[in-house]
């Protein structure tokens, strides 16, 4: 049987008190194997809840501070030619369709000293301010750049860049001379555009180093982007981009040119929404049958298990109603029928509203409920192991004393034995002498 114990050699040389004890110890510790036994089927379901506890908690989420009215209410803005323009839209962006023209790009002002050095070694002579008028359209601000006698025109380009943001300063060959280059450093910031022939320029300078010239030359005039809605008047920008010319409506133009902007309803996250609604419906259906169905169940038709993925399944009518879901009766999944939805909020979205309102108001209650519900299983199954733990500690301690005293005995044992086996051999020895000495049989 089971759990006997055979002891052999309690006499004779051969005796091993230890290994006896160890046999002893074994079943003795049979008890202690049966808690660590049950511990583990325990814990095995208390991961099992955990899994299904996160996935309720999951499905939960998606309508934890959901607002259905946010689901409807985002717009989408297209170009018909994305080359000329891109437009983003806000939500309070009207549903509208017009023809942008766009006449002209900004363009950024750039001006270079029209003196240079024909080597970038060579320094300036002398000392001076070099000040420099930054017109923004509203004002003017001024930075004046000190240079030295000895410094060479990167030197100068350094402390232009680095006492202040609104012009950046670089060198400029024109394959002879190397020469102080300025532009903008943000074409937004100023809406002045440069006209040569009036002496007006984003971009002024006074005090320059003699060895740089008397004054600038312009390369690249400032330019605002000008575009025209439909058959208005035009509207400029002093960049790319013109930002609620009609109310959350934002246009970047990229190239002259017209194109079509239409303004319509977006209701990608109505689809993600229900999307998600899915993934996670059919995950606690997945869950729930991995641990109520099958050989390796560990909680074979549970009803309080089966009755989440039941309970989630009576609330769907909401959708079955619409036919926006398949279910399949033999998984017990359904899928999202994205052809008949999109068909739906084009041409009612106030019922796909409804219904997403019923989903929250229905799932919500319910998954709550279920959440707290297999809360407190968990704890349960918590305070299971932790008596567990302590039954297996308690009766470790008494095994690993009663191993002690065993120890402590068989050794007294194993000592007494060999003592015996000592006398048994003098007693042995005395006779074999005593019958030597009277000759044997002889008498």
């Amino acid at each position: 049987m089971a759990g006997e114990l055979s002891i052999s050699g309690l006499t004779g040389a051969n005796f091993d008190g230890g290994a006896m004890v160890d046999q002893l110890m074994q079943i003795r510790a049979i008890p202690l194997q049966r808690l660590q036994q049950e511990k583990a089927l325990v814990q095995a379901k208390l991961s099992s809840l955990s899994n299904l506890s996160g996935a309720i908690s999951s499905f939960l989420g998606i309508f934890e501070n959901l607002s259905v009215e946010d689901l409807f209410r985002s717009k989408k803005g297209t170009a018909s030619d994305d080359k000329v323009l891109s437009v983003s839209v806000a939500e309070n962006a009207p549903s509208i369709e017009f023809s942008v023209t766009v006449n002209k790009l900004a363009q950024a002002e750039i001006r270079v000293s029209n003196g240079g050095f024909t080597d970038l070694s060579g320094t300036f002579g002398s000392s001076g301010t070099l000040t420099i008028t930054y017109d923004t359209g509203s004002g003017t601000e001024t930075f004046n750049i000190d240079y030295s006698a000895g410094q060479t025109l990167e030197d100068l380009v350094n402390s232009i860049n680095s006492a202040q943001e609104r012009v950046r300063a670089s060198v400029y060959f024109d394959g002879t001379n190397y020469r102080l280059m300025l532009s903008e450093a943000d074409v937004s910031a100023s809406s002045v555009e440069t006209d040569t022939a009036g002496g007006v320029y984003a971009i002024s300078v006074s005090g320059l180093p003699s060895e740089l010239g008397s004054g600038m030359d312009t390369l690249q005039g400032s330019q605002n982007a000008e575009i025209v809605i439909g058959s208005g008047s035009p509207v400029t920008s002093p960049s790319n981009e013109f930002a609620d010319v009609i109310s959350g409506i934002t246009i970047s133009v990229k190239d002259t040119g017209t194109s079509t902007v239409t303004v319509s309803d977006d209701y990608s996250k109505v689809s993600d929404f229900l999307s998600s609604f899915v993934k996670n419906f059919n995950s606690i259906v997945e869950t729930v049958g991995s641990l109520t169905a099958g050989e390796n169940a560990i909680f074979p038709g549970d009803g309080t298990i089966r009755g989440v993925s039941i309970g989630i399944t009576d609330r769907l009518e909401p959708l079955i109603d619409l036919g926006l879901i398949d279910y399949d009766g033999d998984t017990g999944k359904i899928s999202l029928q994205n052809d008949k939805l999109t068909q739906l909020l084009e041409s009612d979205p106030d019922k796909v509203k409804e219904m997403v309102e019923k989903l929250k108001t229905s799932y919500s209650v319910f998954l709550e409920s279920q959440k707290d519900v297999f809360k407190s299983f968990e704890n349960s199954f918590n305070d299971r192991i932790e008596n567990i733990d302590a039954r297996i500690e308690s009766l470790s301690q008494r095994l690993l004393q009663e191993e002690a005293i065993l120890r402590r005995e068989f050794a007294r044992l194993e000592a007494f034995i060999a003592q015996a086996q000592e006398l048994r051999e003098r007693f042995r020895q005395f006779i074999v002498s005593l019958s030597e000495m009277t000759g044997g049989d002889n008498r």
